[in-house]
């Protein structure tokens, strides 16, 4: 009610230290919808390259098995880009980008909600929704073709049902947890480090006697019904292939014919100085700012009342979810970042408001807020400024690919994608150069690429894409053999690739290769015989 006091600049209400009551879901609605707007501006504007290209290619026709395993088919985010198809607008890879889009934005809206509702501070969830926005593992999933956002969303909700289950105790909110985390499997298996902190929250709850048994057989049955869209998947593969081990392994670990995929990575045990220091770049150039230190004061904060079960599962997740991340070693290691992202913004938050003081205990410094501030806006100006300074300087350049039409530099080191047709660009001129009965092969980082765009072309040219020896723009079609190709090659038909150790070692010893720029052309070897005129 009106008091009649007039508030000024200077009047406690102005103060960073007063807390302002404001509803989580009201707060979280307001920053998914600014997200969104930065994301969907910010976002790429058609085909994508590398892992972003195979899920564009998988969802565009149709194939929901990821030919590198099934722990790589992510069949949540498949049927949900099914769906995003029909968006009225935009083209089918632009559709999917947004996507991404739409998952950041929701966790980004949800991380802020979950601060608001343990600290009831408006600014440290404000600070929090901007850390983990302009993030740069972050930013760069949600404005591509990518499960990672949609897993840290499911991550996010899982978080706002269980603090709603540590205060309510509500056996129902419990269950609701683990149905999301089953959705989360469904679509990303990094879902699996969470659920190991909720199963132990679950036994410890019925072993003390504050859920009654039965709970817990409600809640395995509800992970078990939302992680049908992976479950049935496993099965129809393995119903198809007969081989119940190779099946388990591709399932876990991906890969297929009982390779192992990933196993050896996931269970690397091994963390060299070489792979600490890329984690802790890789985590330094997400967050370029205060947010790393106060996120730690944030983390270490105590918690009281029965928030503190909240804290430890939060807690355990972390350890478990950055212990993951650091010694898995894979070569895009910066995407598995997104996870850590999340939570280092959750702690962020908590540790802004730690910051902040309790109101009456500390003056207002106008300071404070200034610092705070410039900081969440500092990130902006790393990721201009850095990708230049680094290209100039050549930094890093020996473990960068040099791929036509793509700025190595930008492409990694900028999270926002709009304006970049690079994948278009490069796609068009395969198609172009290859002609009418052409053929292009590549690798998985751009054969599916041009696979996609060929695809989505209303009238595309009769070329034949490969990845390595696998026909992308027509899947029925055999393996490619060597002497498949030195039949195109005596009909005259064009074979391109792209500059690549694999095709020297291929097909080197089989073929001429010209080595022009920015696509080599596989030629026959004079004893084999000329082209048909």
């Amino acid at each position: 009610m009106p008091t009649g006091e007039r508030t000024t600049p200077h009047s406690p209400a102005f103060s960073l230290t007063r807390r302002r009551h404001a509803s989580p879901f009201a707060l979280g609605a307001v920053w998914t919808l600014a997200t969104l707007l930065l994301y969907a501006a910010t976002g790429a504007p058609g085909v994508q390259w590398q892992d972003s290209g195979i899920h564009q290619y998988r969802i565009v026709s149709g194939v929901l098995e990821n030919p590198y395993g099934l722990a790589l088919s992510h069949p949540l985010h498949y049927w949900l880009g099914r769906a995003a198809l029909h968006f009225p607008f935009g083209s089918a890879p632009q559709r999917l980008n947004l996507l991404s889009a739409v998952a950041g934005a929701v966790t980004v809206g949800l991380v802020a909600g979950v601060v608001a509702a343990l600290t009831r501070r408006r600014a440290a969830a404000c600070l929090a929704a901007v850390a983990l926005a302009l993030a740069h593992s972050f930013w760069q999933m949600s404005a591509v073709t990518e499960t990672y956002t949609l897993a840290a969303a499911l991550l996010a909700l899982e978080w706002c049902l269980l603090l709603a289950y540590v205060r309510t105790r509500a056996p129902l909110l419990l269950v609701a947890v683990f149905a999301v985390n089953g959705l989360h499997v469904a679509d990303h298996l990094l879902g699996l480090l969470t659920l190991v902190t909720y199963v132990g929250l679950a036994i410890e709850r019925v072993a003390r006697g504050k859920l009654a048994p039965r709970w817990l057989l409600v809640a395995v049955l509800a992970w078990l019904v939302t992680t049908t869209p992976y479950t049935t998947l496993i099965w129809s593969h393995y119903r198809h292939t007969g081989e119940l081990g190779a099946t388990l392994s591709s399932a876990l670990f991906g890969g297929q014919g009982g390779s192992g995929g990933y196993a050896g990575d996931v269970f690397n045990l091994k963390l060299s100085w070489g792979k600490l220091c890329l984690a802790t770049l890789t985590l330094g150039y997400s967050f370029p700012s205060l947010a790393l230190p106060i996120a730690l004061g944030g983390l270490l904060r105590p918690a009281r009342g029965r928030v503190r079960i909240f804290r430890r599962v939060l807690i355990a997740q972390t350890i478990i979810i950055v212990g993951f991340v650091f010694r898995y070693s894979i070569v895009d290691l910066y995407t598995f970042f997104v996870p850590v992202c999340v939570v280092v913004a959750l702690w962020f938050g908590v540790g802004v408001d730690r910051l902040l003081g309790k109101p009456g205990r500390q003056p207002a410094r106008g300071w404070v807020g200034v610092v705070l501030v410039a900081s969440a806006l500092l990130p902006l100006v790393v990721y201009w400024y850095f990708p230049t300074a680094a290209r100039t300087r050549g930094w890093l350049h020996s473990t960068m690919r040099d791929i036509a039409f793509r700025d190595e530099y930008a492409f990694f080191f900028r999270p926002w994608k709009h304006g970049d047709h690079s994948g278009e660009e490069m796609a068009d001129a395969v198609l172009r150069e290859a002609g009418a009965d052409g053929v292009f092969i590549s690798d998985g980082t751009i054969a599916y690429t041009v696979a996609t765009r060929f695809l989505t072309l209303v009238d595309p040219p009769a070329t034949q894409v490969y990845c390595r020896r696998r026909c992308l723009t027509d899947p029925a079609r055999p393996p490619l053999t060597t002497d498949e190709l030195r039949d195109y090659l005596r009909s005259g038909r064009v074979v391109l690739t792209t500059p690549w150790k694999w095709i020297e070692k291929r097909w080197g010893p089989d073929f001429v290769i010209d080595q022009a720029d920015p696509f080599w052309c596989l030629g026959l070897p004079p004893s084999a015989g000329a082209p048909v005129p």
